[in-house]
């Protein structure tokens, strides 16, 4: 099966072992790729509605590799088994529901999976509730698609509390240096000064911080 959504190509560049969870899997295109090509022997695939879930029943028994995975009505993970999992992949949902969705289950602290979270919006409060909530960042890569860039964060579960300085907090620990990492950079700090100019006479202080911020990106990775 070839995977199109160089997004979750990305996601599947990340897993790390063989029984890979995919929530919010809509259409079952990662797992049904990653169990296709060899990448992972087992998957669960969970939606938190049946249409997505009878979606990625049909992907998966059109790639041949339906008897290797199991499908999950659940609200985030409450209704997934976590025995065994290996990799626990969140792609597609904005960066606050990403984080309730670990927040929600305490065997996320136990589990010892890998998590690869791919927000569509507020990565940058993503990443500062998994600092303060005890998750650490692995890497961090940039993918993009047409004119869409996006980041991928690979973390674990420490239980060490780090708050982000704003630069990470904005842009991870992405390399300008890649093509795509740098995209996705060069994104973020139109939006930052985008968001500045929005408030820069009802909020003329907050502006100053976020273009300071800017500043500091720029320096640091000399965009």
């Amino acid at each position: 099966m070839v995977l199109k959504d160089k997004r979750l190509m990305v996601c599947a560049e990340m897993v790390e072992g063989d029984h890979v969870c995919d929530v919010g899997t809509d259409h079952g295109y990662l797992p049904a790729y990653l169990l296709s090509s060899d990448r992972c022997s087992h998957a669960v695939c969970a939606d938190i509605n049946p249409m997505p879930l009878d979606s990625a029943r049909a992907t998966l028994a059109r790639a041949g590799v339906s008897q290797n995975a199991l499908f999950c009505l659940s609200d985030g993970l409450r209704d997934v088994p976590l025995d065994g999992v290996t990799d626990i992949v969140i792609a597609g949902m904005g960066g606050e529901l990403i984080y309730k969705i670990l927040s929600e289950d305490e065997r996320v602290k136990t589990c010892g999976a890998n998590f690869i979270l791919q927000p569509m919006t507020r990565a940058a409060e993503l990443r500062r509730s998994l600092g303060s909530g005890g998750f650490e960042t692995v890497c961090e890569r940039g993918a993009v698609d047409g004119r869409f860039a996006y980041c991928i964060i690979k973390c674990r579960y420490t239980g060490k509390i780090e708050k982000p300085d704003p630069v990470r907090e904005n842009i991870g620990c992405l390399d300008p240096a890649v093509p795509e990492d740098r995209l996705y950079i060069l994104r973020q700090l139109d939006r930052m000064c985008a968001a500045a100019e929005g408030m820069a006479k009802s909020s003329p202080e907050k502006a100053a911080q976020i273009m300071e911020t800017v500043e500091m990106i720029r320096k640091e990775t000399r965009l």
